[in-house]
């Protein structure tokens, strides 16, 4: 089976920290290296990658509400990163709010079905 792993190198937040984004990728390409060392297959849950994208979401929030926090105490150079955070912040919750959608329509159309 041949796998997709996509390179996050250039992607980096502010002061050279490394981004969810990327943290998610290391995880992730960690799990992969060491199962092929072991030759099985990585059992990923489906609730632990909903749990972690959501805690990225959270993460996203707090950073973002910091930025804005320190841009208003007068402790940002650059607005543009208080804009770049917030709407990062911005577009992972548009995300989970339409995947939550997505799971609510299909559970009713299951309730519909077997009701």
């Amino acid at each position: 089976m041949e796998r997709l792993l996509i390179d996050f190198s250039q992607v980096y937040g502010q002061n050279g920290t490394q981004s969810a984004a990327r943290s998610v990728y290391n995880t992730q390409a960690a799990r992969l290296r060491d199962s092929d060392k072991t030759q099985e297959t990585p059992r990923i849950s489906f609730e632990d990658m909903l749990s972690d994208s959501i805690k990225n979401v959270n993460n996203l929030q707090l950073e973002a509400e910091k930025k804005v926090r320190d841009m208003a105490l007068g402790d940002v150079d650059d607005i543009s990163e208080v804009v770049l955070a917030s709407s990062r912040a911005d577009t992972a919750l548009r995300l989970v709010m339409e995947m939550r959608n997505k799971f609510l329509d299909a559970y009713q159309a299951l309730s519909r079905i077997t009701g």
